[in-house]
């Protein structure tokens, strides 16, 4: 599909949704089958950057190659039995080509205990649960900026799609006691690691001839929040243990465990929210991969943020984001050394400047400003230069624009 393909056909999916959803609120609308809802949203971005490229060639002349797209229908078949599903089209330059997809499409059974204790069973398609922004993280409404803080949710790396969603089952568990509210979560699923370049990345392998086998994904979310949110902590857990089956003669089979522990805080106050998370990617390669890099390895992801609502609709951000590919080489010397690869390919340090204004109950636009060291978290496809050994520039600035619709 061509660049101007590509623009053509958003801007049908665009007028489609906005024609659809003509007159109605954000809350979405009726379908008129029982409580059937639906609800969308269509955001389309320009990024700008002073050096390198993310999602598309946006280097010096920008790049429009950043919308998402969605649709999604939820009703109840029986009291406590809820059925929801989301198509999803994004375009993200090279990172994410795979346009449109399934996004979530899930049973949900829920069972109250009593009046402060409630579990319940997720079937299908489910949104993994994992840190504070992975389950909405498609929707900007939801995020605090245009883009999330990169160390930890990898946009415009080949591991995006998935971490977001995995086929299997969730159960979880909710207790509340006063004012404090304990949760807890728990998937057991298949996950998507044959899309997206995710074997590519996972396995270290450009054009990975084969496809990823093996246990199901295990992902685990427990959470304590007061006074509903104002203040929350959580701990996160993946468990990722998979076979590469290689298809080429040439290039061998192998394994791949990674584990993917993630502690995040949050504090919501009247007019400031602060936000950190941490977290660590312990990876095994099995002898077979070894292409030049380590096979244990364990990277570093944290980031602090604040926000400001300093008008009814309008909020500013401040967010240092820091990303280490091996937490004994943080300047990235030694991989650059094994590899040939430049050495800020293996981190990345971002001071975020951001705005949003919610002009209308429907509309939004937000922008940010990244002040960038390193490219860790960019995405060779956008940026092949990155895998010469002198290729990319280790210094550069980024300003993302993203205007959304909702309904």
């Amino acid at each position: 599909m061509t660049a101007f393909d590509k623009i053509q056909c958003s801007a049908i999916l665009i007028i489609s949704t906005l024609i659809l959803a003509y007159g109605q609120v954000a809350s979405g609308f009726e379908i008129g089958i029982g409580d059937w809802q639906a609800h969308g949203f269509a955001s389309q971005g320009y990024t700008y950057t002073s050096g390198n490229n993310f999602f598309g060639k946006s280097r010096h002349d920008g790049s429009f190659d950043f919308r998402e797209i969605g649709i999604n229908v939820a009703g109840n078949i029986y009291p406590n039995v809820l059925i929801a599903a989301q198509g999803l089209y994004r375009d993200a330059g090279g990172s994410d080509t795979d346009d449109f997809r399934l996004d979530f499409a899930n049973l949900d059974y829920q069972y109250p205990i009593n009046n402060e204790s409630t579990i319940g069973i997720r079937l299908g398609r489910i949104k993994n649960p994992f840190g504070l922004y992975n389950d909405t993280r498609d929707v900007i409404w939801t995020r605090p900026s245009a883009t999330l803080p990169q160390s930890i949710y990898f946009d415009a790396l080949a591991l995006r799609q998935a971490m977001i969603s995995s086929d299997g089952g969730l159960i979880y568990g909710r207790h509340s006691f006063g004012n404090h509210t304990l949760s807890a979560e728990f998937v057991t699923a298949n996950p998507l690691d044959n899309t997206g370049g995710a074997t590519e990345f996972l396995t270290g392998l450009s054009d990975a001839p084969g496809k990823m086998t093996g246990r199901p994904l295990f992902i685990g979310r427990a959470g304590y929040q007061w006074k509903e949110g104002r203040f929350r902590l959580l701990f996160s857990i993946v468990d990722l243990n998979r076979d590469f089956k290689s298809s080429s003669s040439t290039i061998p089979s192998g394994n791949i465990k990674t584990t993917y522990p993630l502690a995040s805080a949050q504090i919501n106050l009247e007019k400031w929210s602060f936000t950190t998370e941490y977290g660590q990617v312990m990876t095994k390669r099995s002898e077979s991969l070894f292409r030049g890099i380590p096979l244990d390895m364990t990277s570093e992801s944290f980031y602090v943020q604040s926000e400001y609502r300093f008008a009814p609709d309008w909020t500013a951000l401040l967010r240092f984001d820091a990303f280490f590919a091996d937490i004994h080489d943080r300047s990235g010397k030694k991989m650059a050394q094994m590899t040939g690869l430049p050495k800020h390919m293996f981190f990345s340090r971002d001071i975020t400047f951001g705005l949003r204004w919610t002009f209308a109950t429907n509309f939004m636009v937000a922008a940010d400003y990244h002040r960038v060291h390193g490219t860790g978290w960019l995405s060779p496809a956008d940026n092949p230069a990155l895998l010469r050994g002198s290729g990319g520039d280790p210094n550069w600035d980024l300003v993302t624009v993203m205007f959304s619709y909702r309904f």
